[in-house]
């Protein structure tokens, strides 16, 4: 009996070597290229760490090896940034982070996690310091190396103010893009001219508006004054007049009594709010599968005399086809008018809306999202389909959105 007890005393000695052998050679095999990659950027600059601490799982996280370098003074020069808003790219490890930026004068700008730092905004031009702690603190199996790096580093932002127009001539039936970046602080925006009410979205650096030019706006130059915060700028439209084809009218039959005013109780309202955002990407599409009738800006004209003027295009589509959305948006009226037959409006943001009417049939529902291309009715087997968009209460050319040449798809 004490032979076996022996035995077995040597065999799980001998296994115990053989164990700790095999861990000790896992051990001594990682070295610190098995830490996590350092892929860390901003503003396209590689950042350098100045410290970490590692703990790295040896045989399946059994035992672990430590890898340490203590933090150091050293501050890595990022350069100067002018005009340009630096941003993080940050490894995919990342599990936690702790951004802590100081300003030229001191001051804290920013602390918490580095993902905050996206809705950051600059107040002082300068050099800023920055540190940046990036951690991984995983316990997933197999086990994952756990611990950070430090990374210290200076930079000089110098923004100045800049408006940059999509195009600096525009014809008639356009949308003009108006970009505001190198602002310090985080004002919206407001603007004063003849062109109507813009509505401006934030974008990375700066803003984003859009101008309608619409079928009757005077040729020439437009002033357009841009404010934001203690910050004046000017900027100049020309827009060049188009010549629009005649297309014959035909006489008005007598509307039902109160349906004008139904038509802007209704509509009216729609022109003076939108969704938050920009909800539209890329080009429009047509509505419907039928052929265009009468072009955007189009002059009628009844018995030799002018009979108004195309404020969208108009559709010859077989009755019955399905009508769709122009592009993704909120559906925001939905029903039927004396005026306009079934009537849809969809809020693609920014006081982009499109204007459906003429609909024998309504299917979508108000406040319902809606992507590009989705269903919201059919056709009318006495009415034809008319199509507007328009930023506020000003018509634009809706060839322009589908064909992708409008400034609704400046710089997307």
């Amino acid at each position: 009996m004490k032979k076996l007890i022996l035995w077995l005393l040597m065999v799980a000695l001998f296994v115990a070597l053989l164990l700790g052998g095999t861990v000790g050679a896992f051990y001594f095999m990682i070295d610190e290229d098995d830490l996590p990659e350092e892929t860390a950027t901003f503003g396209g600059v590689t950042l350098q760490n100045s410290g970490y601490e590692w703990d790295v799982p040896v045989f399946g996280g059994v035992v672990s090896r430590n890898f340490y370098q203590p933090a150091t003074l050293s501050v890595q020069k990022l350069g100067d940034f002018g005009n340009t808003r630096p941003d993080f790219v940050l490894p995919d490890w990342v599990s936690a982070s702790e951004l802590t930026l100081t300003a030229p004068d001191g001051t804290t700008a920013f602390s918490g996690d580095a993902a905050g730092y996206a809705d950051f905004t600059y107040t002082q031009n300068g050099t800023y310091t920055l540190s940046l702690t990036l951690r991984q603190q995983s316990t997933e199996k197999p086990a994952k190396p756990i611990g950070w790096y430090l990374y210290q580093a200076s930079f000089t932002v110098n923004f100045n103010p800049e408006v940059t127009l999509s195009k600096q001539r525009a014809s008639q039936g356009d949308v003009v893009a108006l970009m505001l970046t190198g602002i310090l602080g985080d004002g919206t925006p407001t603007t004063e001219s003849n062109l109507g009410n813009i509505w401006f979205r934030s974008i990375e650096g700066g803003w984003m508006g859009y101008i309608a030019v619409p079928y009757n706006c005077p040729g020439g130059d437009h002033a357009i004054q841009v404010t934001c915060g203690d910050v004046s700028m000017e900027v100049v439209l020309t827009v060049t007049q188009t010549q629009y084809t005649t297309v014959p009218g035909t006489p008005s039959e007598p509307l039902p009594a109160g349906a004008n005013e139904e038509y802007r109780n209704a509509i009216w309202p729609l022109y003076e709010s939108s969704q938050e955002g920009k909800l539209w990407s890329g080009a429009f599409q047509h509505p419907c599968n039928g052929s265009v009738l009468v072009p955007y800006g189009s002059v009628y004209m009844t018995n030799g005399a002018r009979d108004g003027q195309a404020t969208g295009l108009t559709y010859a589509a077989p009755a019955g086809s399905d009508v769709y959305s122009p592009q993704a948006g909120v559906v925001v009226y939905a029903g039927n008018l004396a005026l306009s037959g079934g009537t849809v409006v969809v809020d693609h943001g920014c006081g982009v809306k499109s204007y459906l009417f003429g609909l024998g049939e309504v299917t979508a529902q108000r406040g319902q999202t809606v992507a590009k291309g989705d269903v919201l009715g059919k056709t009318s087997d006495t009415d034809n389909l008319i199509y507007e968009i328009r930023i506020g209460n000003k018509s634009v050319d809706p060839a322009k959105a589908i064909a992708g040449q409008s400034g609704l798809q400046w710089r997307e």
